[in-house]
């Protein structure tokens, strides 16, 4: 074994890149189905090509000594990033439609420079599942995007097929499971995407649901089960409709918040379908969760449901990254320390299988976050952030301000705290 761990850093000792080459020595390594552990990381091309008790240090000119420090893959949030920069302008949303709804992808809008993604790529998010919100039966299309410094970003997608099921719409919940099974047996048996033929299909309706070509193709995805349909729903029976609807059409299925899923959660369990969720959503906020509660989480995580975190609260982007809050609060709640760090890293990546992200592994991408500390205590401070091996730049909109308001003493005092 040591003899193939040597032929395979031979190169590296002849050939470093040393602009790009970096040995994290020491650090406390979050691995998967482990937990953390003392370990030496070797990054190099973008790549984490070596994991080991003990790195010689002349292998590379950048060395990171870790020691006492954290290290885990970097965060993965559910958010709008780089698609809103302030909410109350509308000419700054990007994540809306009227013209699209199963076939809008908002990621083609990303922004790089936004003040939310310096903010958040400074507190140890590496990359985003991005969540549009287009008017109509569906919302629109899930894709995943790193947020390095720079103009060019890697992209997944699309991931899933966003849409919702329960008291958000007018019409019955009845007759809402009978529209998505008819579309779906439409899309199914060979439809024509010609106008007359769309035409045909919603004869004798009277509904607000429109379709082109590119929302039928992703409706097809979802049938081809080469994405899943994501499913906000929040009540106990509504998503036993859901389970039942994803079963009888054989396509995969992704709970969205679930407030009442720790009713049903044995059945969510059996039917092997992931829940995205915040911990903290605990306030009935309508009367699809009036059973919702902090041990949601919990029993969720006992019944064997694979989680995935983000944190809510009406905060917007610019806090996605308090989604290690939510996943604190998770462990006060009862679950596993290293189960609930993994629902911010790697369940993402595995629940809509983006690919080389999410795990501290050989050949996996270096998209790395150092912490001071444990990473899931709230004054725990990040100190280095590592995107496709690449050392990111952690200044943001927060710190500049802070400096500008307590430590420029030659402005005026207007510009400064009192």
């Amino acid at each position: 074994m040591r003899l193939i761990r040597f032929l395979i850093l031979f190169p590296f000792f002849l050939f470093p890149h040393a602009d790009d080459m970096y040995l994290l020595k020491g650090g406390n390594v979050f691995l998967p189905d482990v937990g953390f552990v003392k370990k030496d990381i070797l990054v190099d091309e973008g790549l984490i090509i070596s994991i080991e008790d003990e790195i010689d240090s002349s292998i590379s000119e950048n060395v990171i000594n870790s020691d006492g420090k954290y290290i885990t893959p970097g965060l993965i949030v559910f958010s709008a990033l780089g698609l809103i920069e302030i909410g109350a302008l509308p000419e700054t949303i990007d994540i809306r439609s009227e013209t699209y709804n199963a076939g809008f992808d908002p990621s083609d809008a990303f922004n790089p420079f936004s003040q939310a993604i310096r903010l958040n790529r400074s507190k140890g998010v590496t990359s985003t599942v991005n969540i549009p919100s287009a008017s109509g039966y569906f919302a629109g299309l899930l894709s995943y995007t790193k947020i390095n410094n720079g103009l060019k970003q890697k992209k997944q997608g699309p991931l899933g097929l966003l849409t919702s099921y329960g008291q958000s719409y007018d019409d019955s919940r009845a007759a809402n499971l009978m529209f998505i099974e008819d579309l779906f047996f439409y899309v199914r048996n060979g439809y024509d995407s010609t106008k007359a033929d769309q035409i045909q299909f919603f004869y004798g309706t009277d509904n607000e649901y429109r379709f082109t070509k590119r929302d039928l193709e992703a409706i097809q995805k979802v049938i081809n089960k080469e994405m899943p349909l994501v499913v906000r729903v929040n009540k106990a029976t509504d998503i036993l409709k859901v389970l039942e609807m994803a079963k009888s059409e054989n396509i995969n299925l992704v709970l969205w918040e679930a407030n009442e899923g720790h009713m049903v959660a044995e059945e969510i369990s059996k039917a092997e379908v992931p829940v995205i969720m915040d911990p903290l959503n605990n306030i009935p906020g309508s009367f699809d969760s009036l059973n919702a509660t902090y041990e949601n989480v919990s029993r969720l995580h006992n019944a064997g449901v694979k989680l995935a975190f983000y944190y809510d609260q009406s905060s917007g982007a610019h806090n996605a990254y308090l989604a290690t809050q939510s996943a604190g609060n998770a462990v006060a709640l009862g679950v596993s320390y290293n189960e609930a760090l993994a629902s911010v890293t790697s369940n993402p990546a595995e629940i809509f299988d983006i690919k080389n992200v999410g795990v501290i592994a050989i050949g996996y991408d270096a998209d790395l976050t150092i912490w001071d500390n444990d990473p899931l205590e709230l004054m725990t401070q990040v100190e280095t952030v590592f995107i496709d091996g690449s050392k990111q730049d952690l200044s943001n909109r927060y710190d500049e301000l802070t400096e500008r308001y307590t430590k420029e003493e030659e402005l005026p005092n207007s510009y400064r705290s009192r």
